[in-house]
């Protein structure tokens, strides 16, 4: 009995240790624009995991375990603010607005507005986000970019011209392709090769990615109303970069690497395989009106010279031609220089970019 009286005893003056190792403090939180009271303002003690919110009037309270010495003060749309207590009980904070989410601006080709102020579905890339993949054409950057938008390429060349879908098929006889708007002009992305059966050149490959500022995507309804029947398949907004006044500042940057497919494709079929279907053709168009069985395709097909000579004259080799034509570590180069400068009257910016892209496959770049 006694033992457990002194346990009670020790538990009751821990308690009362515990609560005199807590400070009580006090404040109210105001906003330093217009000293207006901020309500709903998350209030913690850094460290730890003792928090709370300011009430309508902006007040707060909050118990502060000994040896802290930095409360915390965060609200949307306003800089988190960190303040000493220095052994005070009451702390009156002030705090500022946070303008960088409220001024990013989305460029829609015929004007640029806060980001707050659309309701459309845009999505903006920027100039630093483009210029770290290294591709030949501008709108290769676009794929695994933007959520919704699909991009294929028609083919393997370096600079072929991509098929893209931005708010999916719209047509079946009509182009789905996208407005693509430059500096507020339109490009038409076709094909510019002289060939169309041997590969195709978009009109982006000339478009250095180092020298693009921004690109944005519209998607819906009300983010292209204002280019009418020309943007129902979507518009992409391309700002190259503006000379800057200051002093010239030049701009170099080079990269060099190696591409290959990612995935093997369809294996060609082999000299025997090709040998079997052909001599099964042969049986299943002539073997009942000639009356020959399928082991007897072979000395039909030599007796009417139906190969013209190719089968006969076989050596029984099997080359892989797939792997003949395959350019495997085909070498990537960038290479760009810019430069910018000017002063209050006028301004200038220049580049000069150079790519060597070679195809996975040879004779084919």
């Amino acid at each position: 009995m006694k033992k457990l009286c002194m346990f009670f005893t020790l538990f009751l003056l821990t308690g009362y240790l515990v609560i005199g190792q807590t400070v009580q403090i006090t404040g109210t939180v105001t906003n330093a624009e217009d000293g207006h009271v901020v309500p709903g303002v998350t209030v913690t003690v850094k460290g730890t995991t003792v928090g709370t919110i300011t009430d309508v009037s902006g007040r707060y309270s909050i118990s502060v375990p000994s040896g802290s010495s930095t409360l915390v003060f965060s609200y949307v749309g306003m800089k988190r603010t960190e303040v000493e207590i220095a052994g005070r009980t009451v702390v009156n904070v002030t705090m500022e607005s946070d303008y960088l989410a409220m001024d990013e601006v989305v460029v829609l080709g015929y004007s640029t507005r806060s980001k707050n102020e659309l309701t459309g579905s845009t999505v903006q890339l920027s100039g630093d986000e483009l210029r770290s993949m290294p591709v030949v054409s501008i709108d290769q950057t676009l794929q695994g970019k933007v959520a919704g938008v699909n991009i294929s390429s028609s083919s393997g060349t370096p600079g072929s011209t991509q098929d893209i879908r931005i708010r999916g098929m719209g047509s079946i006889t009509g182009s789905n392709d996208p407005l693509i708007i430059i500096d507020g002009a339109p490009v038409v992305n076709s094909n510019f090769s002289d060939n169309d059966d041997i590969s195709s050149l978009s009109a982006l490959s000339a478009l250095n990615s180092n020298d693009i500022e921004s690109l944005t995507i519209l998607k819906d309804a009300s983010a292209t109303a204002a280019y009418g029947s020309r943007g129902s398949n979507g518009v992409i907004v391309i700002t190259t970069k503006k000379g800057k006044a200051g002093k010239t500042n030049f701009d170099f940057s080079a990269s060099t690497g190696f591409q290959n497919n990612a995935v093997q494709g369809r294996v060609p079929l082999t000299g025997a395989q090709r040998k079997e279907l052909f001599l099964e053709a042969i049986y299943n168009s002539l073997g009942a009106d000639y009356g020959f069985d399928e082991s007897e395709a072979y000395d039909f097909m030599v007796d009417n010279n139906l190969d013209f000579g190719d089968l006969q004259n076989w050596d029984g080799e099997e080359p892989r031609w797939d792997k003949v034509v395959t350019n495997k570590n085909a070498p990537v180069t960038n290479i760009s220089l810019s430069a910018t400068g000017g002063d209050d009257v006028s301004s200038f910016y220049a580049s000069l970019g150079y790519n060597k892209t070679e195809a996975t496959t040879i004779v084919s770049d």
